[in-house]
C-alpha cells in the first residue's frame, strides 16, 4: 500500500497579496500582513489582533482614495459596513441587479459577522487588545489561521472591487500606475523630458510636480473616451437594427 506523505506549509494571506500586487505599493498594509504570516508561525494569539488591523487599514484605506475618509469613532463592524456601501459590489450593467444585489448584500452581512467575530476573538484572546491574564485559556494556531483566512477573504474581495473601480474612475486620490491608457496617449503628445543621461516621462513629471493638473487632464481624457465609446455603441446599435 501506498504510504503518503503531508508536510505542512506556512499560511500566506494569497488574495490579499494578489488584491495589493494590483495597485501601487501599500508598504503599511504590507507590512500587517508579513506580520499576520509570521505571527501564525510564532506566536498564533497576536493574529487575532493583526487581523482585525488589516481589515480596518483597508476599509480606511478605500474610504479615503475615495475622498470619504472614516471616523475615528467607527469600530470594525461599521468600517466595513460603511465601505460596501461606498462600493459598486455589482458588475457593471449587469442583467439582474436587483436578485444578485440581495445575494451580495447576504454576504456582506456574513462578512460583517465574520468581522464581529474576530473583533470578540480579539477582546477575548488576542495578546495585545487590553492585557489579559497570564494564565487564561489560549486558543492555538488553528483558530488564529481562521481569523487570518477571514481577514483574507474579506480583504482581497474588497480590495479588488475598489482598484477596479479606481482604474475606470479617479478617485480623490490619483495613482499614476492605475491609468496606463492616458499616460501613453499622454506621452506621446509631448517630447520626454531629458536632464543629462536621464530621460522622465511628461505623465510623469506632470504626476509628481502638479498633481491637480494631471488629474484635470486625466478627466478631460477619460470624458473624450467615454463620449467617443457612447458614440460607437450608439453606432453600433443602429447597424444592428438595419
Amino acid at each position: 500500500m501506498a504510504e503518503f506523505t503531508t508536510s505542512q506549509s506556512s499560511f500566506q494571506m494569497v488574495g490579499t497579496r494578489a488584491a495589493l500586487a494590483s495597485g501601487p505599493l501599500a508598504e503599511a498594509i504590507e507590512q500587517q500582513i508579513n506580520a499576520i504570516e509570521s505571527a501564525l508561525e510564532s506566536v498564533p494569539d497576536f493574529a487575532f489582533d493583526l487581523s482585525k488591523t488589516l481589515v480596518e487599514s483597508v476599509c480606511k484605506t478605500v474610504l479615503a482614495d475615495i475622498g470619504q475618509p472614516a471616523d475615528p469613532k467607527w469600530d470594525a463592524p461599521r468600517l466595513l459596513k460603511e465601505t460596501t456601501n461606498k462600493l459598486s459590489l455589482l458588475p457593471h450593467n449587469h442583467p439582474d441587479p436587483v436578485k444578485a444585489g440581495e445575494s451580495v448584500k447576504k454576504t456582506v452581512r456574513g462578512l460583517l459577522q465574520t468581522i464581529q467575530g474576530l473583533c470578540e476573538l480579539r477582546n477575548n484572546y488576542g495578546m495585545a487588545s487590553h492585557g489579559r491574564d497570564s494564565f487564561t485559556a489560549r486558543l492555538d494556531q488553528r483558530q488564529a489561521t481562521l481569523a487570518a483566512q477571514a481577514a483574507d477573504t474579506i480583504v482581497s474581495f474588497l480590495y479588488r472591487i475598489h482598484r477596479d473601480a479606481l482604474t475606470q474612475v479617479p478617485g480623490a486620490r490619483v495613482y499614476h500606475e492605475d491609468h496606463a491608457d492616458f499616460n501613453e496617449a499622454f506621452d506621446r503628445d509631448y517630447e520626454v523630458i531629458r536632464l543629462g543621461e536621464l530621460e522622465l516621462l511628461p505623465s510623469r513629471v506632470l504626476f509628481l510636480s502638479d498633481r491637480e493638473a494631471y488629474r484635470a487632464a486625466l478627466n478631460d481624457f477619460i470624458a473624450e473616451r467615454d463620449a467617443k465609446n457612447g458614440g460607437d455603441d450608439a453606432n453600433a446599435a443602429q447597424e444592428d437594427a438595419e
